[in-house]
């Protein structure tokens, strides 16, 4: 523990590994859009949107937690291991983004709190 606060330095590389984040995270939601409206034509935007969110932050869940014994087993994968933490904030706001969607499709038209 420093006795200063240092604010995040970002340098090339986070931002490189954000960019590539956020874009296989997009390239997935629009893929399982896609393969989704295909498959289940009848489908609302809701549900796919639900479930869009939910596997996405499922399916990163398990890349953050493979990260770790991938470094023991190749040194390659230190750089992965270095901005983990960009990757477990992204999963959660895809999560939080999911809860609230499912909150908002099945809880928004009664007359009690969403909430409770």
């Amino acid at each position: 523990m420093g006795l200063e606060y240092r604010a995040v330095q970002w340098n090339r590389q986070k931002r490189l590994y954000d960019f590539v984040l956020v874009g296989a995270v997009a390239g997935y939601l629009v893929t399982f859009a896609i393969v989704t409206k295909i498959t289940f034509p009848y489908i609302t935007d809701e549900i796919m949107l639900m479930r869009a969110f939910g596997t996405a932050a499922f399916v990163l869940l398990h890349v953050i937690l493979c990260i770790g014994p991938l470094c023991r087993l190749n040194r390659k994968f230190l750089p992965l291991l270095y901005n983990r933490r960009h990757a477990g904030v992204t999963m959660c706001l895809l999560g939080f983004i999911h809860a609230t969607v499912v909150i908002l499709t099945y809880h928004a038209g009664g007359d009690t709190n969403p909430i409770l």
